[in-house]
């Protein structure tokens, strides 16, 4: 039998992460939202942050995104009316602009959480 190289390796583990990601954008369509899991991945990080707020400057890294396509996605989130976030201009610094989260939007993520912690939970993600 041939030994398995790295590259085939990367690509299965990839493969699986495509899946599951997959399974958790299904999830969230399931909950009657419509959001992708970026989305709702910038909604999450602002849940788990202090004061439901964070800079934009420090989202991309945690979010997946370039500054630029990160944001282009708040900005459809805000024009999207639908009311989950808020932009808020720093006072110590006119160009930072600060994320924040409302309580819509705390709610969504709640409900959202709940549905992608069981499909996590189905998973096995260490050996599967």
């Amino acid at each position: 039998m041939e030994k398995i190289n790295n590259i085939t390796k990367w690509f299965q583990f990839s493969n699986k992460i495509q899946k599951i990601e997959e399974k958790l954008e299904d999830a969230i369509k399931n909950t009657g939202h419509t959001m992708s899991l970026k989305e709702f991945s910038l909604l999450y990080y602002l849940s788990t942050s202090e004061y439901k707020s964070m800079r934009l400057q420090s989202l991309p890294d945690l979010i997946g995104l370039s500054q630029s396509a990160l944001s282009r996605l708040v900005a459809r989130m805000e024009e999207s009316s639908c009311g989950v976030i808020k932009k808020i201009s720093c006072e110590e610094d006119k160009r930072g602009v600060y994320i924040s989260l409302t309580e819509k939007g705390e709610e969504i993520v709640k409900i959202i959480l709940k549905s992608l912690q069981k499909v996590l939970d189905d998973i096995n993600l260490i050996g599967g």
